[in-house]
This record gives structure tokens, sequence and C-alpha cells, in this order.
């Protein structure tokens, strides 16, 4: 059986709650996407394993992303004047 997503946006949207989960509440990949998938598909069971798989692995990248950005924003000071 094939994932059906609530909304056209809602595989981006897991993600994102997957890595704020991740971030905040300091949760493993792995519960942070059960916890969220039930909210964004309209069958969470018909998740396949290269699709859980391939969802991780962007939730990896962007969490990445973020704190690359974390630390590339710190160090640099506006000028005054």
């Amino acid at each position: 059986m094939r994932i059906r997503w609530k909304r056209q946006s809602s595989r981006a949207g897991l993600i994102s709650a997957v890595v704020t989960r991740n971030l905040i509440k300091g949760m493993d990949m792995e519960v942070a996407l059960e916890l969220s998938l039930p909210n964004y598909s309209a069958n969470p069971e018909g998740l396949s394993q290269f699709e859980r798989k391939r969802i991780l692995k962007e939730a990896m990248k962007e969490l990445k992303r973020i704190e690359e950005a974390r630390r590339g924003g710190t160090g640099r000071q506006r000028a005054r004047g």
C-alpha cells in the first residue's frame, strides 16, 4: 500500500516537524518521525522502508543545514557607524 499525504505540502511539513522535535525536545529522529507521521498522512502504516529512509535522510540533511547556518551566523558582527 502506498502512503497518502493529507496535503501537497505534507511531506515537507513532516520533515520540518521531525527536525523541530529533534532540536527542541531532543528526540531521536525515528521517534520524532513516528510521533509526527499521523498528523501529515492519511495512512501512516503505508510508509515503506525505502520512503522512511528517504525522509530520515532529508531530515538529517535539513538538520545539518540548520546547524551550519547557526554556526555561520554567530561569528560575524555587524559593524556600526
